[in-house]
């Protein structure tokens, strides 16, 4: 009995989503229902509990990325274009890679059409 107890333990244990992560899954779900405003409060908590951290895996520095990217997709929902770039520029210094830089191209797109 003690030994199953002590499986559970671990596995709830390990189970455990960090603040970020959670953070992240409330912003993502608040965008989904058009809730922009709550979504970037969201995603700036998964922001900021990652700037948090002193010693930052491979896979912080990709979640912080994501955030950056997120947070860029709802300020140009919101067609709050300067702060989009400045969002989908951090994701990309963080994670160069080529849905972070066709963003880019889309946002600057947008700007340039107006």
């Amino acid at each position: 009995m003690r030994m199953l107890i002590y499986l559970f333990l671990i596995c709830f244990l390990c189970s455990c989503k960090s603040n970020a992560d959670l953070s992240m899954e409330r912003g993502i779900q608040y965008y989904e229902w058009g809730k922009y405003n709550e979504a970037i409060l969201e995603f700036n908590h998964a922001k900021y509990y990652q700037l948090a951290k002193k010693n930052k895996s491979y896979n912080d520095i990709k979640l912080l990325a994501q955030t950056h990217y997120n947070l860029s997709i709802t300020y140009a929902k919101l067609k709050l274009f300067e702060k989009a770039i400045q969002e989908a520029q951090l994701a990309n210094n963080l994670i160069p890679n080529k849905e972070y830089r066709e963003l880019l191209v889309l946002i600057n797109q947008e700007l340039a059409s107006k």
